[in-house]
């Protein structure tokens, strides 16, 4: 692993999260403010239609081409240098020229750990088993089975169930999720891509459900995991934390160790699409069609900017059209105004995107939780137990994170789940399972959503096992 990839301690990226940068951030790129939010200085993005001589891409003035994501049926995205202070100018001359569908600044997104509103130490070592069923008899991972003295998860439902003794886990029970396993779906035959800041690719946690890449090799998926878009490389590793917490709970296995995830026979595919402190729309699109083409079935994205970006919408419908599910977290901004985030926000316009919420152990919505029509489904999204990379605690590399982030790897394990149960279901037919099966009593609303009188869990908090009834019409 490179020197740029060592992994940084998780309390020194929780320090550096913990208050937004002032001016320029070392690590990042030099930025400009526009009216969508900030992008990188000196680049915007180009996209031609397909079937275009090269005569026509022929860049403008003092502009030229950096990079180029070429697809003879999509087109060709073009990463382009400009002058410095003329982004909007270019943006303009390009969007005029006859060939071109869109052009716009390269926005920036920032790391969504910066946005990771806490944690909770892990108290000694757990005590009191509890007793499961069926195949989660066979599931002995300690973190599943025990729950810690004390148990600071401790509380009272919003539907007067005493919440006592609850798991670690405490999400993934919410959910019943053990109810799908007991029906033989545990996401088998399912690769779920990871659009992230990376995963610890030799977590003891996580090695086993990696996705390998039956061509790594191959000039449209290379990579043996997956793919580094940040660095242009083939090792994805996390450089934070973030996407390694992520992945734990959608798949963790069920192997006797630590954590289990959602979906725990999924497999990994890691798309490193953010870096310590971000990444660009050009990475993360790259990301995203990269998870369309190279074979992944449901694609988790824990992060979010406030660009309303057309290349996000373009590579959205494409891969939507390939039968691809994209869950998004909704954002932890209800504190600042609850602004909306994009690309979230598209789940409005696209059947294929899956806006989530999060929710508190009391079923309400966690007061960091973004709100509005875009959240799709509510999910557990505080103090949730994961995995993160062996070298920030390598005695336990396990913690409590808390924010949207948390809760949106717990719908993509349920999509994990519903397709390991029909294969060949559609993105509109995942949807309309969420939220048909969505449980609207926890949450205390009415089963379809009305957000002209307050609404905040989008159909109510998913339930994978209702979920999976109205899949299969049950």
């Amino acid at each position: 692993m490179r020197t740029s990839k060592r992994l940084l301690l998780l309390s020194l990226l929780l320090a550096a999260c913990s208050q937004a940068p002032q001016g320029q951030v070392p690590g990042e790129p030099r930025l400009i403010q526009t009216g969508e939010g900030p992008a990188v200085a000196g680049e915007i993005l180009v996209k031609y239609r397909p079937g275009l001589s090269p005569q026509s891409l022929t860049p403008l003035g003092e502009s030229h081409r950096l990079e180029v994501l070429s697809d003879p049926t999509w087109g060709e995205l073009v990463r382009i240098r400009v002058p410095v202070g003329q982004e909007e100018a270019y943006v303009a001359a390009y969007a005029s020229r006859p060939g071109v569908e869109y052009a716009e600044p390269n926005y920036w997104v920032a790391n969504p750990a910066r946005e990771v509103l806490g944690t909770l130490s892990l108290p000694g070592k757990p005590q009191g088993l509890r007793t499961q069923q069926a195949f989660s008899d066979n599931v002995t991972d300690p973190y599943f089975l025990e729950v810690p003295p004390g148990d600071p998860l401790k509380a009272t439902g919003a539907d007067g169930t005493l919440y006592e003794n609850v798991p670690y886990l405490w999400g993934i029970h919410r959910i019943r999720a053990p109810e799908v396993w007991n029906e033989g779906y545990r996401g088998q035959g399912v690769v779920v891509a990871v659009v992230d800041e990376g995963v610890d690719l030799n977590h003891p946690d996580l090695a086993a459900n990696l996705w390998q890449n039956p061509n790594p090799n191959s000039p449209t998926c290379p990579g043996e995991h997956g793919y580094d878009f940040v660095d242009d490389d083939p090792d994805p590793s996390d450089s934070g934390g973030h996407g390694t917490h992520v992945a734990g709970t959608i798949a963790a296995p069920a192997n006797g160790m630590g954590v289990v995830g959602v979906a725990p026979e999924a497999k990994l595919m890691v798309l490193r699409g953010l870096g310590y402190f971000g990444g660009t729309n050009y990475m993360l699109v790259r990301a995203l069609k990269y998870a369309a083409d190279c074979g992944a079935k449901v694609v988790n994205n824990s992060w979010g900017s406030g660009a309303r970006s057309k290349a996000f919408l373009d590579v959205l419908e494409y891969g939507t059209r390939k039968g691809v599910v994209y869950v998004f977290s909704s954002g932890n901004a209800y504190r600042t105004g609850n602004r909306p985030s994009y690309p979230v926000s598209y789940s409005t316009l696209l059947p294929g995107v899956i806006g989530v919420g999060a929710t508190s152990n009391d079923n309400r919505r966690a007061g960091f939780s973004n709100a509005g029509p875009y959240v799709t489904v509510a999910a557990p999204g505080a103090a949730i137990l994961s995995t993160v990379p062996v070298a920030q605690n390598p005695d336990n590399p396990y913690a409590f994170l808390q924010g949207t982030s948390m809760a949106s790897p717990h719908v993509t394990g349920v999509v994990a789940l519903l397709l390991s149960a029909k294969p060949d279901a559609t993105p509109e037919e995942i949807r309309l399972a969420l939220e048909q099966g969505a449980n609207a009593r926890l949450t205390a609303q009415a089963a379809k959503p009305d957000y002209a009188a307050g609404g905040q869990y989008g159909y109510g908090l998913v339930d994978a096992k209702a979920s999976l009834d109205t899949l299969l019409g049950q």
